[in-house]
């Protein structure tokens, strides 16, 4: 799966601003602490693996927009925009998407259909369809295909953020029987079946000679 994950979005500058103060030496033993939480509950990953930039893509947009911190129970992304903080200013211009970037949606998606610069999907959690306008993410998708995202409202749309996750095909009844197990419970179920599924996908790269439903399953039917 490819998609045009190099071409700059407009939070982008934003977006790494954010990591550098919260990866600051100032936050060292909570991003410690951190990226153990999300590599033991998505799957360890070697640095020298042809995933490694978008597994770490996945782990800062969680780190940045899922993850309450500890001394603040907040996301950083939260905690920008509601708390003034030491070396991190916010221009009046730029307040309103840093706003927005708290507002980020994290959700599984079944991509419809690409009509020029404009990505249709349909957010799978809360049944809503959605049309991503001039998107710098519109090549590499596969009708019927079920992927985890993050967006971000902008203006009358929304922005795909950087941490995709792009599930086999071969996967959606799975995933849709497992969707309908949580789709009426709390977020944190939801983000639990999140992870679930990204660590059946990396097992799915590393495995891809074993049939996919001894990957994407809730059975243990193999010792991997």
């Amino acid at each position: 799966m490819t998609t045009d994950l190099e071409q700059p979005s407009l939070y982008d500058p934003l977006i790494e601003r954010m990591m550098q103060y919260f990866t600051s030496e100032k936050f060292d033993s909570e991003v410690r602490q951190a990226k153990k939480e999300f590599f033991e509950q998505s799957g360890l990953v070697d640095d020298h693996s042809g995933l490694f930039d978008l597994r770490m893509a996945q782990f800062l947009d969680w780190f940045l927009f899922s993850r309450e911190l500890n001394d603040y129970h907040l996301t950083p992304s939260h905690l920008v925009v509601q708390a003034p903080l030491e070396s991190f200013e916010i221009s009046e211009s730029e307040r309103p998407l840093f706003e927005n970037l708290a507002k980020t949606r994290h959700s599984l998606f079944e991509f419809i259909k690409i009509k020029g610069r404009e990505v249709t999907c349909r957010d799978l959690f809360k049944r809503e369809k959605i049309t991503l306008k001039n998107s710098v993410v519109s090549a590499g998708f596969t009708v019927d295909e079920i992927f985890e995202a993050r967006i971000v409202p902008y203006e009358d749309t929304y922005v795909f953020a950087r941490g995709f996750c792009f599930h086999p095909v071969e996967a959606t009844k799975f995933i849709l029987k497992e969707i309908k197990k949580v789709i009426h419970l709390d977020e944190n179920q939801k983000e639990l079946l999140m992870f679930r599924l990204l660590k059946m996908r990396y097992r799915y790269e590393q495995y891809k000679h074993i049939r996919i439903e001894y990957l994407y399953t809730n059975e243990s039917k193999l010792k991997i």
